[in-house]
């Protein structure tokens, strides 16, 4: 059982120095190298204090993955209310993957999911991690074929799964060492997906089964 902070704003503050410490480390050194030890020293607490709190140093991982995961849904929420287009909307969750690369949170994620495959408890959690992520991204989907005209013409459950496999694909590549840029420039090249569906539903019946008239 996971003991909860109480309300008080010192323990509130507490436990966001605790999960950040929690976090840092897990991007500094892995999820195999991390210690409870090392996460008090880098909160600058008692490590009885993280014991009492999450009791398991994997019972603070999976609060870590939700503090730092449901802080970027929000963002992605956001941006998504905000922006005025799809092709807004994917630029700027481009730039947002450009960042999430870049600060060790896509490690810190693959860490974890490199836990699940032999950890139910962790794989259950990730998995709802990632169905967050994917009801999202086919929201996002379904938006995109509306405004190219094309509603009804692809299933925006398969488009999701397109999206997140080629997210998640670039994640796993650069993590193994792949240049980092020529995944964002592939992200980026995607982002004519829904454009190039709505060319081919648009275009004369004769020039899409390759026959023109009088040719």
């Amino acid at each position: 059982m996971i003991h909860r902070p109480a309300a008080a704003s010192e323990s509130v503050s507490t436990r966001e120095k605790i999960l950040g410490a929690a976090y840092r480390t897990l991007v500094e050194v892995g999820y195999t190298q991390i210690s409870m030890r090392k996460i008090a020293d880098g909160a600058g607490v008692n490590q009885s204090l993280l014991h009492y709190y999450y009791g398991s140093k994997e019972n603070l991982m999976l609060e870590v993955l939700d503090f730092v995961n449901e802080r970027l849904l929000v963002r992605q929420r956001t941006m998504y209310a905000e922006a005025g287009s799809f092709e807004q909307i994917w630029a700027q969750a481009l730039e947002y993957f450009k960042r999430d690369v870049r600060s060790g949170y896509v490690r810190a994620l693959w860490e974890l999911r490199g836990q699940a495959l032999s950890n139910a408890r962790i794989q259950t959690r990730v998995t709802e991690m990632i169905g967050h992520w994917r009801r999202l991204v086919t929201d996002l989907s379904r938006q995109a074929l509306a405004q190219y005209g094309i509603a009804g013409q692809a299933d925006p459950e398969v488009l999701g799964r397109v999206i997140g496999d080629l997210y998640w694909g670039a994640e796993a590549e650069i993590l193994a060492g792949e240049d980092a840029e020529a995944h964002f420039e592939a992200i980026h090249l995607m982002g004519n997906l829904f454009r190039w569906l709505a060319q081919d539903q648009h275009a004369p019946q004769t020039e899409k089964g390759g026959v023109r008239d009088g040719s």
